[in-house]
C-alpha cells in the first residue's frame, strides 16, 4: 500500500486526541503504509479523536450533497483527499468522494482542503464533522467563507 497523501497525514495528527498521537501517528508515518487493520481502526470510531474538534451530525445531515454545502460553507476547495481501510486516495472530487463513503461499507475519512477539515463516517454509520471552526447553521443559503 502506498503511503498516506500529505493533506490525510496533517489531518491525522491535527485531530488526534492527545492519549491516541502515537497510534495515529505510527499510521501515518508507516512506510510503505499502514496495513488495513490499523487503517480500519481510525475509520471505526471516533475513539482516536480529539472530542473538541469533533462535531455529530444527526440524519438529518446525511445526503452528500448537503455535506459538501456544509464543508464548502466552512472553506473547503472542490478538491480532497480520502482514507479508508483499503488505503487513501488524493485529489479526488469532493462530491464524488462524499457520494462514494456514503453509500460503501465500512469508515471512511475525507479530508478536505484546506484543513483542517474533515468529514468522518465511522463503520457504525455515524456521521462526524471534524474541524475546529465553527460549525454555520444550515438555514437558508449556505453563505461559502473564503
Amino acid at each position: 500500500m502506498a503511503s498516506l497523501p500529505e493533506p490525510v497525514i496533517a489531518a491525522l495528527e491535527a485531530f488526534a486526541a492527545p492519549h491516541r498521537r502515537d497510534v495515529v501517528q505510527s499510521v501515518a508515518t508507516d512506510d510503505p503504509g499502514a496495513s488495513h487493520d490499523a487503517l480500519a481502526a481510525l475509520t471505526e470510531s471516533v475513539d482516536w479523536v480529539d472530542m473538541g474538534a469533533a462535531h455529530p451530525l444527526g440524519p438529518d445531515r446525511s445526503d452528500p450533497e448537503g455535506i459538501r454545502r456544509l464543508l464548502q460553507a466552512m472553506g473547503a476547495e472542490g478538491r480532497c483527499s480520502v482514507l479508508s481501510a483499503s488505503g487513501a486516495e488524493d485529489d479526488r472530487d469532493l462530491g464524488g468522494a462524499l457520494d462514494g463513503v456514503l453509500h460503501q461499507a465500512g469508515g471512511a475519512l475525507v479530508v478536505c482542503r484546506p484543513g483542517p477539515l474533515a468529514f468522518l463516517v465511522t463503520s457504525t454509520r455515524e456521521h462526524w464533522l471534524l474541524s475546529d471552526r465553527d460549525v454555520p447553521q444550515l438555514t437558508g443559503p449556505i453563505p461559502v467563507v473564503r
